[in-house]
């Protein structure tokens, strides 16, 4: 991968930053193209290597104006489901046309493509541990939307013949993350005398560190013999979130100490349960998930000095 021309939409992101920065000690031709909607400028001047573009996926001539690329991962999206709901049509801009517009660089350029799918795809699914061909079954605009980026991303392959792997995201988190382990820690930090859970507490996820997801990454955009597979992206077990503030409570020392709460209230389009079949990135990619949620829990404590 030393001598490829490597592009990552959305590389100023959370997951963005840490393959870039993986990225960066593998290739000395990489470019960050993010808008900074939500990525953050710091996560760029943190891979100092990389060339920075600022531009919109959805600006065409600014995208295919970019020099020629071999590789493309397209990260780049919408990624919260209640705004999705709120707010179709941007979701749909941004990751069903946008994706396209990626393709269309892709195409010009005849580069590898990998995209960065979602748990979301699957809704609320009967079958668990889910594999891959459990089907289409969204249950928010925003799996909607990423189901739409995988049905052109198959159509390009097919129909243009462009290199593509699908890599479906379960609950990806770590270091510059704002997810449920961030939350709960702010929430800590301020009153460690209560911790308040939106829902009912009971939804599950299959939580899977961001290194783990990246090392995939890395292993299906070097490979080539991948075209055309989807992989499921998780550690292959689904924990509570209940159970989760109880790990965080325990490893703060407040088990004894935090009352518990929930608001039995979800937001339109959450799901019920998530909780991936990994075997098949296992085996093809001789890929195993290595990082806890404890390990990381600590990780994000120590990072953030926080005592409580």
């Amino acid at each position: 991968m030393d001598e490829q021309k490597v592009l990552v939409t959305g590389g100023a992101g959370f997951i963005g930053y840490h393959l870039c920065r993986k990225l960066s000690t593998i290739t000395g031709n990489l470019t960050i193209y993010d808008d900074l909607s939500s990525g953050k400028i710091e996560n760029v001047n943190d891979v100092p290597s990389a060339k920075f573009v600022k531009g919109d996926i959805l600006d065409l001539q600014t995208l295919c104006g970019l020099p020629k690329q071999d590789l493309i991962y397209h990260l780049a999206a919408q990624v919260v489901v209640p705004y999705s709901m709120e707010n179709p049509l941007i979701d749909f801009e941004t990751n069903a046309k946008g994706t396209v517009y990626v393709l269309e660089k892709a195409r010009k350029d005849d580069a590898k493509v990998v995209f960065a799918s979602s748990a979301a795809v699957y809704g609320n699914p009967s079958v668990f541990p889910t594999p891959e061909t459990y089907g289409f079954h969204p249950f928010s605009c925003y799996g909607l939307s990423k189901v739409v980026g995988e049905e052109y991303c198959q159509m390009y392959r097919d129909q243009y013949g462009l290199d593509i792997v699908i890599t479906r995201f379960a609950n990806v988190y770590g270091l510059r993350c704002h997810g449920v382990i961030h939350d709960f820690l702010d929430k800590l930090a301020k009153n460690p005398n209560k911790l308040e859970i939106i829902g009912t507490g009971k939804q599950s996820r299959d939580f899977v560190h961001v290194s783990d997801v990246v090392e995939a990454l890395l292993r299906v955009g070097a490979g080539d013999k991948f075209n055309g597979e989807i992989y499921n992206l998780g550690v292959g077990k689904s924990t509570s979130i209940l159970e989760l503030a109880q790990l965080i409570l325990t490893i703060l020392g407040l088990q004894n100490r935090t009352i518990v709460t929930t608001t039995n209230q979800s937001w339109q389009g959450d799901v019920t349960k998530i909780w991936f079949d990994i075997s098949k990135a296992q085996k093809d990619l001789n890929w195993v998930p290595k990082v806890t949620l404890e390990d990381s829990i600590n990780e994000v404590i120590a990072d953030r000095k926080i005592s409580i």
